[in-house]
């Protein structure tokens, strides 16, 4: 079993991590993952990301420029590529070969070279050679390690949340909450899937004016766990407050930015699945 920790490096005991006034404690920095559960995790978050299509573990999107790999969607740069996200493949790459795994010769470079594919017609155009085939195969091969990566991530986002909240009682709103998901939740599915989802909701991009009231309004774990209400700690009753929270956060930002609409269906749907243990 591979502890998550704070970090990209599992195989390190966590830092004490210091989020504003209030130390967060080690229950609420960690979470623990094995492979079964992983696996059943990994496989959710594929599902929502690709719909079952196995080809796309390996996607490169119309209005993007660089490839998405893997489970999570995990992004792979160019050379020279400058733009304001946040590359993630090569640390996740990282982390498996740490844990074992053996990417494909070409691949298998320290540090992670940039991603061969400059553009999205010659990804395209490369989609069913030996290397692209390799790729899969090995990204399939690891759906359990990409999950155990993808809860390193939300073990980040409490101490990153806390610290970004300048309120005291924001800090207590969002420990209690998130401490509830964590009891209530067999397999920290909902907290693994939002993160990767939507992000921790830390940053100041990562939001968008209310288009009445012009105030900066986000749709990251941060803001699902400030609108989450109730106190009850019967599983059912909670995840369906996460659910609730985050469908909320969701439809404010399509409300603030319409242009998401498109998306409403689908992202409407992957929260509902938010409600029940895998």
């Amino acid at each position: 079993m591979i502890v998550a920790a704070s970090s990209a490096v599992a195989d390190e005991a966590p830092p004490v991590l210091i989020a504003g006034p209030q130390q967060v404690t080690a229950h609420e920095r960690r979470l623990q993952i094995g492979p079964e559960l992983a696996a059943r995790v990994g496989r959710q978050v594929w599902l929502n990301e690709t719909g079952g299509n196995r080809d796309q573990i390996t996607a490169w999107n119309a209005t993007e420029d660089f490839p998405s790999l893997g489970i999570g969607h995990f992004i792979w740069f160019p050379e020279g590529l400058e733009t304001r996200f946040k590359e993630s493949f090569p640390a996740m790459l990282e982390f498996l070969r740490r844990n074992g795994a053996k990417p494909p010769v070409w691949l298998d470079k320290s540090p992670v070279p940039p991603s061969p594919w400059k553009t999205r017609s010659q990804f395209m155009r490369d989609f069913h050679s030996p290397r692209m085939v390799q790729l899969r195969r090995f990204l399939h091969d690891t759906v359990d390690l990409q999950a155990q990566y993808l809860a390193i991530r939300v073990n980040g986002a409490l101490p990153a949340i806390l610290a970004s909240l300048p309120d005291p009682k924001d800090r207590e709103h969002v420990r209690r909450q998130y401490n509830r998901v964590v009891a209530a939740s067999p397999d920290f599915y909902p907290l693994i899937d939002y993160v990767n989802f939507k992000g921790e909701g830390v940053s100041d991009s990562e939001t968008f004016p209310n288009r009445k009231t012009g105030e900066p309004e986000g749709w990251g774990l941060k803001d699902v766990l400030l609108a989450m209400k109730g106190t009850s700690q019967k599983r059912e009753q909670v995840l369906s407050d996460f659910a609730d929270a985050a469908r909320f956060v969701l439809l404010r930002r399509i409300a603030n930015n319409p242009v998401d609409r498109k998306w409403q269906r689908g992202w409407l749907a992957r929260v509902e699945t938010y409600r029940r243990p895998l």
